[in-house]
């Protein structure tokens, strides 16, 4: 019976990306917004909690504000995803045509010189076109993304997401494929901004106790590559996908703290990002559903960190 009615599901997302191929660039977008739109009446426990994520990081904002940030950040997750299936199917230079890059040279010299690197971002935007986009003009592209339960809907959205070429690693237990990718001149895209269920920090994100995935700062680490903090947004018409930073990895001793403190760097980039235009984040994200626990895990966490500080030190003691 489950898998009867994920079949069904399936059924209906192709239903769906068949209509919006047939529209329109102009009108999917249009449609995209209208479908996001009313989500926010069919899911509506969980546009009630965006509400109140919002309020609690931004408790300066009016309700007005707050209305519109919840809004827009949903209505965006319709307009992305009818953005995402045209361009899927559109030519490279149409696709090309509808993004402008910034700041993306760097990245480019790195790739090009087969050179392993990490994209840091969250979903932002259009984190999709911006994944094709990586596609079309670099090589040795992966994307890191967390199966969905449903296995058809998976295998299709991964589809699209690999249709240009790039390779699909799953979320669970991705470092060794990661950490070869990245030894071969891989260029490796982490959306670093959800909660996670393994090897996880606990760190606030935006104020807040949050499970943070280190996977970043871990492979920038040990494979010694450098990472690009990407921000996607709009200007008018065009999706910007901007390389803000580039952060390279600390020469010290691999250890926890380290990968702790590269961590609060990475994350804190994606904070900024979000406050500089927090409508265009993925707030219908439960991203704070495990915050008591992660209250509790901080102060371990904490009291962990300490004592390593406390025995690093006593080494360096001795050896001198």
């Amino acid at each position: 019976m489950r898998d009867l009615n994920f079949y069904c599901q399936y059924l209906g997302l192709k239903a769906l990306i068949f209509a919006i191929r047939l529209m329109p660039w102009s009108f999917a977008l249009k449609f995209g917004e209208l479908l996001g739109s009313a989500l926010t009446l069919v899911i509506r426990k969980r546009y009630l909690r965006t509400k109140e994520d919002i309020r609690k990081a931004f408790p300066e904002k009016s309700e007005k504000e707050v209305d519109y940030i919840a809004l827009e950040s949903w209505r965006n997750i319709g307009r992305l995803s009818a953005e995402f299936v045209k361009a899927a199917y559109m030519k490279d230079e149409d696709v090309l045509s509808k993004v402008e890059l910034i700041g993306m040279e760097e990245v480019a010299a790195q790739n090009a010189a087969g050179k392993g690197c990490i994209l840091h971002l969250g979903h932002f935007t259009n984190w999709e076109i911006a994944g094709l986009i990586v596609s079309i003009l670099f090589k040795n592209v992966c994307f890191i993304a967390k199966p969905q339960t449903n296995p058809y809907v998976d295998k299709e959205v991964n589809r699209l997401r690999s249709i240009r070429g790039a390779r699909y690693i799953s979320a669970y237990n991705p470092f060794f494929s990661c950490f070869k990718a990245l030894k071969k001149g891989g260029l490796i895209s982490i959306l670093s901004d959800q909660s996670v269920h393994a090897s996880k920090l606990y760190m606030p994100f935006l104020g807040r106790a949050a499970e943070v995935a280190p996977l970043t700062a871990v492979l920038s680490l040990k494979a010694q590559v450098p990472v690009y903090a990407i921000r996607i947004y709009r200007r008018g018409k065009k999706i910007i996908v901007e390389r803000t930073d580039t952060f390279l990895p600390p020469q010290i001793e691999y250890s926890h703290k380290a990968v702790y403190d590269y961590t609060v760097l990475l994350k804190s980039k994606l904070e900024d990002y979000i406050k500089m235009a927090p409508e265009t984040w993925l707030w219908g994200h439960n991203r704070w559903k495990r915050e008591k626990d992660c209250i509790e895990a901080m102060k371990i966490q904490q009291a962990e960190l300490n004592e390593n500080n406390i025995n690093q030190h006593k080494d360096s003691a001795n050896e001198k």
